[in-house]
């Protein structure tokens, strides 16, 4: 088989992630101090995927690259106007050139190596990633047979499994012509895993490949906190910046031209770069952003962002995003928070 070709698909700036996203796709917010779409690049990389592509709007691009900036060559492709996944990978054909290809859902985060996708390209057509989930009705769900998809449903009321769909696929070129047969959604798009159905009408044969780690689509303000705290949990101990009179306990990472003062530190908890930390109670599970900074403040189960900035608030702080350029003086009581500017939006 020739080399694969991997395709992020990264055009989009997560609604559901709003005010989070208002700054910045979501693909470029970081997730315990790695932007999620660098850890999809590598992902790829790790399954021994070197050519990558990443599928970008042209409002999205720049933040697209900053966030990737340490990850190797990458190709960026502009997709100029949002009409779907399917769309989006037909806008990388030219790219693909007629390569097999590992296509990634830009927002998706994965415990598992990917090569098993590529690998399941010996003996079908095409591959989906699947996972079991509690509530497959919220997801594309696949009807798998043995080791073989023979349906997908999109958001079913009543599922036929508890196997969702989770955003990452290969396939061999063919699948490239099905895509352009396509008619557009009802949405007025072209949906990519209708091309695996068009697939299965003529008689292709679609791999099933189950992952059993950890998996998150990072979309909803829940996801990206569970992400956060998953991937805080992998911490090893490491101080690069300066500590003052401060006490650190479990896997604390403080990086280069951080400070923290007069503070106690509860790992799992990563402080970014140049980040100012002073009179606070942290952890466990924060991460802090670059160039953000926490005064004062009693702070668990959050994950900060760069250059906001947590003064001072007179209540302790969990379960909170605090999204870049923020500040935050006063939380709320209850519920999960996200900060934006001098907004907050509530999600219980």
């Amino acid at each position: 088989m020739a080399p694969v070709k991997g395709l992020i698909l990264a055009a989009g700036r997560g609604s559901r992630l709003l005010p989070i996203s208002a700054t910045r796709p979501k693909h470029a917010v970081p997730v315990a101090g790695v932007p999620i779409i660098a850890r999809g690049v590598q992902a790829l990389r790790d399954a021994g995927v070197q050519d990558i592509g990443i599928v970008t709007s042209p409002s999205s691009e720049q933040d697209l690259r900053d966030a990737t900036q340490h990850s190797g060559h990458l190709t960026f492709i502009r997709q100029y106007d949002p009409l779907g996944t399917g769309h989006a990978v037909l806008t990388a054909r030219h790219f693909l050139e007629g390569s097999p290809t590992l296509l990634y859902l830009g927002d998706n985060l994965f415990e598992d190596s990917l090569s098993p996708m590529i690998s399941a390209l010996r003996y079908g057509d095409a591959a989906i990633g699947v996972k079991e989930v509690p509530n497959p009705q919220a997801y594309g769900v696949a009807v798998v047979k043995a080791g073989r998809l023979l349906r997908l449903v999109e958001k079913p009321r009543t599922p036929e499994s508890n196997l969702a769909s989770c955003g990452v696929f290969s396939f061999k070129p063919g699948l490239i012509d099905l895509l352009e047969d396509l008619p557009h959604s009802t949405r007025g798009e072209i949906e990519f895993p209708q091309a695996l159905t068009a697939l299965l009408a003529q008689g292709g044969q679609v791999r099933a490949v189950e992952f059993q780690g950890f998996w998150s689509d990072a979309g909803a303000p829940d996801d990206l906190l569970s992400a956060n705290t998953h991937y805080l949990r992998g911490l090893s101990p490491r101080v690069e910046g300066r500590v003052e009179r401060s006490a650190l306990q479990g896997p604390v990472v403080i990086e280069a031209g951080a400070l923290v003062e007069d503070s106690v530190i509860q790992g799992p908890v990563w402080i970014g770069p140049h980040a100012v930390v002073r009179g606070a109670n942290l952890g466990p599970f924060v991460s802090v952003g670059a160039h953000a900074r926490v005064d004062s403040a009693q702070v668990s189960g959050a994950l900060i962002d760069e250059f906001a900035r947590v003064l001072h608030p007179t209540r302790p702080i969990h379960r909170s995003l605090i999204g870049r350029h923020a500040l935050v003086t006063a939380p709320s009581d209850t519920g999960l928070q996200m900060v934006i500017g001098d907004r907050s939006v509530m999600r219980m």
